[in-house]
């Protein structure tokens, strides 16, 4: 009786590992030569799933930044004996937190009404806002010479020369924010097209926080079944925890520099003369939170208060206190608060500031500081590991 022939394992795979290139190869030729009918649709799956997942990833923005308050009233609701089911605080707490926001939004949104809307008329609208404002631009007493004569008639001692260039600074700046004021409605009109994609995050956002235990234990089941109890899952929760850390401390530091931007330019603006100056110093405080438009909306607003009181050199002193505001908040005030609420130093906090917005526009200003207060957490604590394991 003749024994079975065994396989060679060893041929067996060479096989199989062969096979395998064989068919990348050819599904690599196949993909190149039809490249031109491929692309359009990958470019339009990848714009249709950017579509979806949009409003997930705003929605857990969203849950980041409000549920903390939440758990906040929650936690106080808790004390109150007629309040026992943990339902009933959740929601409440919900509640409270998002009209507290919607609140704060609308009142913004009304004060810069007030302000503007009560220089033109009581009953202005937005459009009669903006076309009023445009037509004031337009004024002979905002033009060059008129703001050189009224230089000159304050009688003070510098040349024509240099008074001639302050009329034109000024008349540089009015000509911006006409500019400005007249793309005002599209901008507005534009923002129209994420307005769905937002009142959907914000929906989404609500039952994130309402179930937030279902979602966490979802997660941890999912995490669980992907990297079990290896060391790599340890170590990748390591890494998440020092990031979410990161983060908090970093919102933290961001929420004292505003309150500090906001208070000086209520000063600045108050000791140069400007209507509402308590008001834009709010408006300033809050939107400094937000690169490149943080910096412009309060100076914006500043000068359209100076142009609309008819004091058109006002607007240039106003412009250049919400400079000296920006100048020592962007020098002094975010390296060293921002930087020292995530351990970072001044210098890297502003190279990280400059990088990430060379590298990824708003948002990589926005994640910068806490990215490279991470990095620099994890390369520490990988240095000291290393240095216990060397024996140095």
């Amino acid at each position: 009786r003749q024994g079975k022939m065994k396989p060679d394992r060893d041929l067996l795979q060479y096989s199989l590992y062969a096979t395998a290139t064989g068919l990348m190869i050819y599904l690599g030729i196949t993909l190149i030569n039809h490249i031109g009918v491929l692309w359009p649709l990958l470019a339009a799956g990848i714009d249709t799933l950017e579509q979806l997942l949009t409003p997930l990833l705003g929605a857990l923005v969203i849950v980041y930044l409000l549920r903390p308050g939440v758990l906040a009233v929650e936690n106080a609701l808790a004390r109150q004996p007629l309040l026992k089911s943990a339902d009933v605080r959740r929601t409440l707490g919900i509640v409270a937190v998002y009209l507290t926001v919607i609140a704060v939004f609308f009142a913004l949104i009304y004060g810069i009404y007030a302000m503007i809307g009560g220089k033109l008329s009581n009953n202005a609208t937005l459009t009669d806002m903006i076309a009023d404002l445009t037509e004031y631009q337009k004024k002979s007493i905002l033009s060059v010479n008129a703001i050189s004569e009224k230089l000159q008639s304050l009688n003070i001692p510098v040349s024509a020369n240099i008074n001639e260039k302050i009329a034109e600074l000024v008349s540089s700046v009015q000509r911006y924010f006409a500019y400005i004021l007249e793309h005002t409605a599209g901008f507005v009109i534009s923002l129209g097209g994420n307005i769905f994609s937002f009142v959907l995050a914000t929906a989404l956002s609500v039952y994130l926080i309402k179930d937030a235990e279902y979602f966490a234990d979802l997660w941890r089941k999912l995490f669980g079944l992907v990297f079990g109890k290896s060391a790599a899952g340890a170590k990748t929760t390591e890494i998440l925890g020092i990031v979410d850390d990161t983060f908090k401390k970093y919102i933290r530091g961001q929420l004292l520099e505003a309150a500090i931007v906001g208070v000086l330019s209520a000063v600045v603006l108050y000791l140069i003369g400007i209507d509402y100056a308590i008001m834009i110093g709010v408006i300033s405080g809050v939107c400094n939170m937000i690169p490149y438009i943080g910096p412009i909306a309060g100076t914006v607003l500043a000068v359209i208060m100076a142009l609309l009181s008819g004091q058109p050199v006002l607007a240039l002193w106003a412009t250049a206190g919400m400079i000296l505001v920006q100048q020592i908040d962007n020098n002094l005030l975010a390296p060293k608060i921002v930087g020292d609420s995530v351990g970072l130093h001044p210098v890297f906090t502003m190279l990280a500031i400059v990088i990430g917005g060379n590298m990824g526009g708003l948002i990589g200003m926005l994640t910068a500081v806490p990215v490279a207060a991470s990095v620099k957490i994890l390369l520490s604590r990988w240095y000291e590991a290393h240095r216990e394991k060397s024996g140095l």
